[in-house]
Formats: C-alpha cells, sequence, structure tokens
C-alpha cells in the first residue's frame, strides 16, 4: 500500500473472477502507528484476479503509541469486529494453503 497523506492506492489479490462486481466499497484499519481507519474502492476487471483499490483515512485515534491497553484494543476491533472476507469463487482452502 502506497500512502500520500490522507490517500492510500494499492493492488490486491482478489479471489473472485465472475464478472460482478466490477467496484466494491472496501475498509482498512492499519495495524502499525497511527492505526488510521479508512474506506476506499476496489476495482477490478471481470474474469480476473487482481485488483486495484484507492480510498482515504478517515478516522485517526487519538492515543499515545505506547499506551498498550489502548493500542490492543484497536487491534483487538480490526480483528473480530466485522466479518471477515471469503473468495466467492472456489475453494476458500484453495487460497490461504501454509
Amino acid at each position: 500500500m502506497k500512502t500520500y497523506g490522507p490517500l492510500y492506492v494499492g493492488r490486491l489479490e482478489y479471489y473472485h473472477t465472475k464478472f460482478f462486481p466490477i467496484i466494491e466499497i472496501g475498509t482498512t484499519q492499519e495495524t502499525e502507528a497511527p492505526y488510521r481507519k479508512g474506506k476506499c474502492f476496489v476495482f477490478r476487471l471481470p474474469f480476473t484476479k487482481p485488483g486495484y483499490y484507492a480510498g482515504l483515512f478517515y478516522f485517526t485515534p487519538n492515543i499515545h503509541w505506547d499506551d498498550e491497553d489502548a493500542v490492543d484494543e484497536i487491534l483487538f476491533n480490526a480483528m473480530w469486529s466485522r466479518t471477515a472476507w471469503k473468495p466467492e469463487d472456489g475453494d476458500y482452502n484453495e487460497f490461504f494453503k501454509e
């Protein structure tokens, strides 16, 4: 991911090869300081796996980097408070083999 102030862009492996959706709304939570939250658009060409995203960070929590309890809470919420994205095509385990 590349960041330019509040703007971020990047490429991801988008394991969905059907025609739709071409554009989706995505979210992100940084796992390192400054722990910003962001919203983005995810774009992809139909029947392909690479996706591209562009978005804006909209929230930066007001915490000090060494406040371990606050950092742990942010990371816990980022990992467990939302439903994990799963590929719609193929076997889910196929894409996450060790």
